[in-house]
């Protein structure tokens, strides 16, 4: 549907496609492609692919009765929540950026001289290190947030800014599942700091009058409170600023479910509300447009890494499926030629692809119409969700030797991508600002991205999976070889001498 709002024929090849599981990225890429033709042609792909989700999913309401999603999101809720604040008692609140890495804490100079270095190595693209280095030069930005609210859809998410917007004193409207062990940790954490929580609750907030029944009556379900929680929101706080997050992440088709319900909270308040914009966190395992320097920069590191015996063997040995020439050839377009990358992991599957691209078109409708729209790609992170498989915990150990790859623990990637969420709300020439120029809507996504490395490698990030996983298996190995080497030697030289 989406793609078939501009290329019939490009549809027809999906509707026929055999293999889907497989097979969904070349159609993704098509998609992409289709959207490079113009500008109009990117919002008309977005909006019909998000039309038709809202008519095809439904939505079923607590009492177990089903209409469209469409339907649902059309009219106001029967029920309503209320309100509960906590204000945070701590007793100091970041006065600057700070970014926890490799057992230290990064601020002022020595932050800025790191984003220099991720930029000279071609971790993260230079807009992305200009926009931390100009929140370390604007601590204003870390300071005043005392009239700017933050809607955290997916409060708790391993991924998500709450902990670095608590720690600086922010105002923090917190949504997450209505389970009192995760409302136990949020509102201790809110407890603890100088921010702000707010949150929704079944009862009326002066009736709650312990912990245990504050946490029982906390929070809501994306799933089947959605209109309730796009009510509470259009009237919580009248007139002041809303940045309004998606963050909450489910596996498998969940979390397509999950991103069409934060889709429609996003729609709107971007819409009913005033001085609202909206903040995503991109995945570099996407199909997204560079920078033509990003571009070059891979075709330099593939010019470099062919020759290496390791990459010929394993590129041989495997028919040309591993270590994938990340280059790609640009696509004209109205603008001029736009460059793609392929960073689709197809193990991930097509309903995280669909998840993440709604985002994607909700971002550039959005922002078309005037609204900031901060969505950023974060690096490969080694959240639990993510190592506790042990295949990726294998690859992330041995990525590091295709440069420019690095790895991130999840507080580096939180501060960072917060610091650069400030910096797009902060600074009229970000990307994110609609009155910033760009060729193509996708381009939104072209900037301020910290990608660990997944733009400028060599090789596609899908294709170097097995060669990342022999890599650390061999390292693992090494002192073990070494040492059986040592000890034969050692014999040989024992038994030659008694001969």
């Amino acid at each position: 549907a989406a793609v078939g709002a501009c290329n019939e024929t490009k549809s027809q090849a999906i509707m026929k496609s055999r293999g889907w599981r497989f097979s969904y990225w070349k159609h993704l890429k098509a998609l992409v492609e289709e959207q490079c033709t113009s500008p109009e042609a990117a919002l008309a792909i977005a909006q019909a692919g998000l039309d038709k989700a809202y008519e095809l999913f439904e939505f079923v309401s607590p009492d177990g009765s089903t209409v469209s999603y469409k339907e649902a999101m059309s009219k106001k809720a029967s029920g309503k929540f209320e309100t509960m604040v906590i204000k945070g008692n701590g007793k100091s609140k970041a006065e600057k950026l700070e970014v926890p890495y490799k057992g230290g804490t990064l601020s002022g100079q020595s932050l800025k001289d790191q984003a220099k270095k991720w930029v000279e190595y071609g971790t993260i693209e230079p807009s992305a290190g200009e926009a931390i280095i100009k929140c370390v030069d604007n601590p204003n930005w870390i300071k005043e947030n005392s009239d700017r609210y933050f809607v955290l859809l997916g409060a708790g998410s391993a991924m998500g800014p709450l902990l670095v917007l608590l720690s600086i004193g922010a105002n923090v409207i917190a949504v997450d599942l209505d389970r009192p062990n995760i409302w136990k940790r949020l509102i201790g954490l809110g407890r603890d700091s100088m921010g702000t929580l707010t949150f929704p609750v079944k009862a009326d907030s002066t009736t709650l009058k312990t912990d245990e029944e504050i946490f029982e009556s906390a929070g809501c379900n994306l799933f089947t409170d959605t209109p309730m929680i796009r009510d509470w929101l259009v009237d919580l706080y009248p007139n002041k600023p809303f940045t309004v997050g998606s963050y909450a992440y489910l596996n498998g088709a969940l979390h397509v479910q999950v991103s069409l319900a934060m889709d429609g909270i996003c729609r709107d308040l971007s819409e009913k509300r005033k001085n609202v914009s909206l903040a995503y966190l991109c995945t570099p395992t996407d199909l997204h447009l560079i920078p033509e320097e990003a571009y070059q920069a891979s075709v330099q590191a593939y010019d470099e890494y062919k020759s290496k015996p390791y990459c010929m063997f394993l590129s041989m040995l495997s028919g040309g499926k591993f270590l994938r020439k990340n280059a790609q050839k640009p696509v004209p377009g109205k603008g001029g030629d736009f460059y793609l990358v392929n960073g689709i992991s197809v193990a991930q599957g097509p309903n995280y692809a669909l998840a993440k691209r709604m985002q994607h078109w909700r971002a550039i409708i959005a922002r078309s119409k005037g609204c900031i729209v901060s969505s950023n790609i974060a690096p490969s992170t080694s959240t639990v969700s993510v190592v506790q498989n042990r295949t990726f915990a294998w690859a992330y150990e041995g990525m590091p030797y295709f440069k420019p790859y690095e790895i991130f623990a999840p507080e580096t990637s939180n501060a960072v991508m917060s610091a650069i969420l400030l910096h797009d709300l902060n600074d009229s020439s970000s990307s994110g600002n609609p009155k910033t120029h760009l060729a193509n809507p996708n381009q939104l996504f072209s900037f301020g991205s910290f990608h660990g490395g997944v733009w400028r490698c060599a090789y596609e990030i899908d294709s170097i999976g097995e060669a990342s996983v022999f890599l650390y298996f061999g390292r693992v190995a090494q002192p073990y070889v070494l040492a059986g080497g040592a000890v034969l030697a050692a014999g040989a030289a024992y038994f030659g001498m008694s001969s």
